[in-house]
């Protein structure tokens, strides 16, 4: 049988999988915001993801924590702990936070048609999201975030007040759903619910790349991103059909929303930019993608500088 109906017939049967890990992402980030909605109407204070706890804040978004401290010229150390924590889970999880929890990828899809996920795609595909040049050990996309968050940070210590939370689209999809509460609890209409959805249309319709390119937040996590060894996408050359048999399959790297290339590293996505999706594994034909618990000292991975690209 021909490499391509094996993994055609492979795919067809991989469906209910990626189906599953598809639920599972969008019932983590909707059960977020469910707490969140409880939290409005019951007035427990429990905040959002840019703060929250209960009682006292206990933990805020580790940007908004750095532009707070910077803006009063001052360590906070309920702030510090919320960066330290920050820094944990991501050497711990990678950038997981940003597919498994973060609202943003899935209001995208809500203010995003069809027409503009494909041309997204398309620019992914062909590796125009950024140039391929990026700062050593940082990766190609981390180069143009890092940017951002820098930007963030010195108008913060110009201005004296966290620039970036205002106009943050983890924020805005919090507060655009507070003024949807508090709508439909006592018949409020307030600008906020033409204003803050608005700016989200423009970040990430305008703005399409900024999940993948733009995020000051990805930018953070993906800093220490690059220390974590644990769910990382680990390919089986010996099932992989580009590796095993030479086959021009480009799977993978077409699913990936962080242009990251496990193959042939053609991407502009470094390894640590992944957000453990799990779309590479779904989409793979031959099933030759894994996410194990520790990953393999000498596995194929994306973010080695001097791996040498496969023909196709």
């Amino acid at each position: 049988m021909k490499a391509e109906e094996t993994g055609e017939k492979t795919s067809v049967a991989s469906r209910p999988r990626r189906r599953r890990i598809r639920v599972a992402r969008t019932a983590t980030v909707l059960g977020v915001l469910a707490v969140y909605v409880v939290g409005v109407v019951l007035s427990t204070g429990l905040g959002s993801l840019s703060a929250f706890g209960i009682g006292d804040i206990a933990a805020v978004c580790p940007v908004g924590a750095l532009e707070t401290m910077i803006a009063g010229r001052i360590v906070l150390p309920l702030p510090l702990i919320a960066i330290v924590l920050a820094v944990l889970a991501a050497v711990c999880f990678g950038r997981a936070f940003c597919s498994w929890v973060c609202p943003v990828p899935l209001t995208r899809k809500l203010v995003t048609n069809k027409r503009e996920r494909d041309a997204f795609a398309a620019d992914r595909k062909k590796g125009r999201l950024l140039s391929k040049r990026g700062w050593p050990g940082l990766g190609r996309n981390g180069t143009s975030a890092l940017g951002v968050l820098g930007v963030a940070l010195a108008t913060t210590l110009v201005f004296g007040f966290p620039v970036f939370c205002l106009v943050c689209p983890i924020g805005l999809a919090f507060a655009t759903l507070f003024a949807l509460v508090r709508l439909a609890m006592f018949n409020e209409l307030v600008v906020d619910l033409v204003v803050f959805p608005a700016l989200i249309v423009f970040e990430l319709v305008v703005l399409r790349k900024w999940c993948a390119t733009l995020c000051p937040v990805g930018a953070f996590l993906g800093l220490f991103a690059r220390f974590n060894r644990t769910l990382v996408p680990t390919i089986d050359e010996e099932k992989c059909l580009a590796t095993a048999t030479g086959t021009a399959c480009d799977a993978c790297h077409a699913a990936c929303s962080s242009d990251i290339d496990l193959v042939r590293d053609a991407g502009t996505g470094a390894l640590h930019d992944c957000t453990k999706c799990h779309e590479c594994a779904d989409h793979c034909p031959a099933s030759a993608i894994t996410f194990p618990w520790r990953r393999p000292k000498a596995s194929a991975v994306a973010d080695e500088p001097d791996r040498t690209p496969l023909s196709s």
